[in-house]
């Protein structure tokens, strides 16, 4: 029981919307219409939020994974079922049922989940990506720096067999979907202009 439970509220996690419910409360406007279309921090600031607001977007994204994975840590459910929440967690950001599955590509999520495998050693990359996004304002470069030396540190510091696999297989799987929604954007584009 507790494995559905925690499975279900990953999911449900992942699909709060937060940058667009902040994007829209700041704009009045849908997110998944301004910019490039992801509901995630970078658009929504390059899109009129507040740079605060970015700041915010990643840390509650952030949260969400790091909560997902510790409510399996909380239940004491083995290290598999940690994967599967950070794996749902993301799925819900991807696919939010609260946005008609049609959600961002959960990179600050999935860095989360994989930071509840190691946390201080996320803690260390995070603080490095932070200050670059504070520094830069890019939020893409502070994200790769965070998520980047994550599966190396898991290697590094004898992280079990799934921890260094969820840190190698979340930024990838976020990756597929910015590589996704790329290509129907691309697609809608061509079907409009012919």
């Amino acid at each position: 029981m507790p494995e559905a439970v925690t499975l279900i509220l990953a999911y449900l996690l992942g699909s709060v919307p937060v940058a667009w419910l902040l994007f829209r409360y700041r704009t009045g406007r849908d997110l998944r219409l301004a910019g490039d279309g992801n509901v995630g921090a970078a658009n929504a600031v390059r899109e009129g939020a507040k740079r605060i607001d970015g700041v915010l977007i990643i840390l509650a994204d952030i949260g969400k994974g790091l909560l997902a994975v510790a409510i399996a840590r909380w239940w004491s459910l083995e290290i598999g079922w940690w994967a599967a929440a950070g794996a749902l967690v993301m799925v819900g950001h991807m696919f939010p049922v609260f946005l008609r599955f049609n959600g961002g590509r959960a990179a600050a999520t999935a860095l989360g989940a994989a930071g509840a495998f190691i946390p201080w050693q996320f803690g260390v990359t995070f603080v490095v990506g932070g200050l670059t996004y504070l520094v830069t304002g890019i939020a893409e470069l502070g994200i790769l720096l965070v998520a980047a030396p994550l599966p190396f540190l898991a290697i590094a510091f004898d992280a079990p067999p799934e921890a260094i696999g969820f840190c190698f297989a979340a930024p990838i799987a976020a990756g597929l979907k910015a590589g996704l929604d790329r290509y129907m954007r691309t697609r809608a584009a061509q079907t409009d202009a012919g």
